[in-house]
């Protein structure tokens, strides 16, 4: 053996090196997780902008007023909140 190379640890010798070193391994695959995660979202957060930038005002009326006969519930809601919000907003 050269005098450079550095010998292996002793398991029984230093077990916090070994969990330190699967804890390592475990952080970078989750890390890798999240990077694939986070290029997915961008991309199609990009696309959305593209696609928002191209509409008009009367496209995204007509997007709501779909989805608002979809989802009445859901759409009668939200207006109450908006409602309630300028509401509070606007009070003297």
């Amino acid at each position: 053996m050269s005098e450079n190379a550095s010998p292996e640890p002793d398991p029984q010798r230093c077990p916090d090196v070994h969990l330190a070193a699967d804890a390592v391994r475990l952080a970078k695959a989750e890390l890798e997780k999240a990077q694939a995660m986070y290029e997915k979202v961008r991309q199609h957060t990009a696309e959305r902008i593209k696609t928002i930038r191209g509409a008009s005002l009367g496209d995204a009326i007509d997007k709501t007023l779909v989805t608002v006969k979809r989802h009445p519930g859901a759409g009668l809601t939200i207006a109450a909140l908006i409602g309630f919000l300028l509401g509070r907003l606007f009070r003297r």
